[in-house]
């Protein structure tokens, strides 16, 4: 911000919902900005966190996947009926990102749906791992990477 004069903020968006449905407030204090949130959603949409299984709505500080909805939400996948389906339910987009919501409604992304390790019944965010990783001083680069195994499901090679 020091060198470009602008404010710059934290949002989200994706190819079905472009061109955004969060962002973190315009302000150059920053006061009212979130370090590290999506932000919350824009006007005329909503947003909401749902279990990936049951797709039951979640309470604040669950992490579950973010569904959306609004007027930026596309119609569907061209010629791709099966793939809309399983994406669009009542008008919800299911972003396949998981997030968590806070008691402000700042929205923050932990993992992709498709990154979710399961060990013994557990889901486990790779993320995570890895910013635990991060943390250690001779830890420049890494990335958790499940490996199939039968008794757990998925190991950490």
């Amino acid at each position: 911000m020091e060198l470009s004069g602008g404010v710059l903020i934290e949002g989200y968006g994706l190819t079905e919902a472009s061109p955004v449905t969060h962002a973190n407030p315009l302000d150059k204090t920053m006061k009212t900005v979130k370090i590290g949130s999506i932000g919350v959603p824009w006007p005329d949409t909503e947003a909401k966190i749902v279990d990936l299984n049951t797709g039951k709505e979640l309470k604040i500080g669950e992490i579950g996947e973010l569904i959306v909805k609004g007027p930026q939400v596309m119609k569907g996948y061209w010629k791709m009926q099966k793939e809309t389906a399983n994406t669009l339910k009542d008008g919800w987009l299911y972003t396949g990102n998981i997030a968590k919501e806070d008691e402000d409604g700042f929205f923050y992304i932990v993992d992709r749906k498709k990154d979710i390790l399961k060990y013994k019944g557990y889901s486990v965010y790779p993320r995570e791992v890895e910013d635990v990783l991060y943390e250690h001083p001779a830890v420049k680069l890494c990335a958790i990477v499940g490996k199939p195994d039968k008794e757990s499901g998925e190991r950490y090679p």
